[in-house]
């Protein structure tokens, strides 16, 4: 999750005049990342700030001790950074228990889509299984959580001990999904469509005035849940080009009302990234028509039967009267778990949802990116619906339907239909052998 430090965190939303000076003062720095370079000075000026009692609300990171690299102020450890494990302890304490003081102007709660736990949560069965490879890696990187599930049952369950991270980290902590958040956000539109909200994975975004002028007017639903919306020549992975705001930092309507304006579809090609995603959570937000929070409560409390709380959280800049949506979702281990197996159920059962699973895995494109051999992502070939698929290697291709939901730092679910099994991983970063760990265990 990318959270971008605002000036003055008293106030609903920064303009573009408070927005200039701070890219102002970053172009006075030769050679820093403008985004990067954002999130440090804003979150300099935080820590001087007080708020309107005059007393500091800025809490101390009691893990900001020797050793640790604060990578000049990120909000999250940077790709391809390797720190020590004082640094990853830091930032792990960031990611549980700092995360919410971004929204610490907002009067309510109304800066979370929140779903209250289940009356009848599902329990899970086990039939647990040592699995060295797996305890291994949990007392030697930066693995917090692997559960292995299959055929109605819990088969590998293990945590990170109590000496490494388990004194942060525990079965109730409410984990960042990153990007698995994407997947989780295909699944409510699953759920839009079979509710009647949306037609088909085929209908055209015609009926979003949010959308006039921009690129996406009229574009089919199935092109943007696949990342194929012609958008490259505006956004990419990394940000909005040519735009000095961050994507996840305002709502999903100002972009669209500025930066995408006059926009046009170029030739279709994958284009992974995260607007798109709170593009489509926003539509469904628009077409429930005062009835989102009844969708959310349906998914989460009804099917996935989650013994948690859970929710998505707002962009920052966002205010309470916004009806808008963020990809980013917190909910503890065994609860997204609780969805991945809602998915199976869905499947196997062909029920609508299960259907427009497998509609959208029929309509997977190949990912156009290179990524480098042994990550990940280089297991997995197409993309369908807000998920990776197609899992291969030069060496062997897996030709059963499955799923992948993945998030920065190693955050995994892996569901493999056929099987009825989950793979479900949480982690600081992704040190782990995902070989070993997750493609050996779904290639048998």
């Amino acid at each position: 999750m990318k959270i971008i430090l605002t000036i003055l965190l008293l106030i609903p939303a920064l303009t573009f005049a408070e927005e200039k000076k701070l890219v102002k003062k970053c172009k006075q720095k030769p050679g820093t990342n403008m985004l990067e370079c954002k999130m440090v000075e804003a979150s300099n000026e935080d820590n001087s700030e007080n708020d309107h009692s005059g007393s500091n609300t800025k809490k101390t990171n009691p893990y900001d001790i020797a050793g640790v690299d604060k990578y000049d102020g990120r909000s999250e450890l940077p790709y391809g950074s390797n720190p020590n494990y004082q640094t990853e302890k830091y930032f792990l304490n960031k990611y549980l228990n700092e995360w919410e003081q971004f929204y610490r102007f907002w009067s309510t709660d109304d800066y979370k889509h929140y779903v209250e736990k289940s009356d009848k949560p599902y329990e899970f069965e086990f039939a647990l299984e040592k699995n060295p490879d797996v305890t291994n890696a949990l007392e030697n990187t930066a693995m917090l959580s692997y559960l292995l599930y299959e055929n109605g049952k819990i088969i590998v369950d293990e945590i990170t001990p109590k000496n490494r991270y388990g004194d942060l980290y525990t079965n109730d902590s409410k984990y960042h999904s990153q990007s698995v958040g994407k997947s989780i956000t295909s699944y409510i539109v699953g759920h839009a469509i079979c509710e009647g909200y949306i037609d088909s994975i085929d209908s055209a975004l015609d009926d979003w005035p949010a959308l006039d002028n921009t690129l996406y007017d009229g574009q089919k639903l199935i092109d943007l849940l696949n990342m194929n919306a012609g958008d490259q020549k505006y956004v990419k992975m990394d940000g909005i080009i040519n735009s000095d705001r961050w994507y996840n930092h305002y709502p999903v309507q100002d972009y669209l009302q500025n930066e995408f304006q006059g926009s046009k579809k170029s030739n279709p090609t994958w284009n992974y990234n995260g607007f798109v995603t709170n593009l489509l959570g926003t539509y469904v937000l628009f077409k429930s028509n005062g009835e989102f929070q009844n969708l959310l409560d349906y998914v989460f409390k009804s099917k996935a039967k989650i013994k948690d709380s859970v929710f998505f959280i707002k962009q920052e800049n966002a205010k309470p009267e916004d009806k808008t949506f963020w990809n980013a979702f917190y909910a503890n281990r065994y609860d997204y778990l609780r969805i991945a197996r809602a998915m199976i159920v869905d499947w196997k059962n062909d029920t609508c949802v299960g259907k427009y699973l497998k509609d959208v895995y029929a309509t997977a494109i190949p990912k156009n990116s290179q990524t480098a051999p042994g990550f990940r992502l280089s297991y997995t070939k197409k993309y369908a619906g807000q998920f990776h698929t197609h899992f291969r290697t030069p060496f062997k291709e897996i030709k059963r339907p499955i799923m992948m939901m993945d998030g920065r730092g190693g955050q995994i679910i892996v569901i493999d239909f056929e099987k009825d099994r989950v793979i479900a991983i949480q982690a600081i970063r992704d040190n782990f052998n995902f070989k070993k760990l997750v493609f050996d265990v779904i290639s048998d």
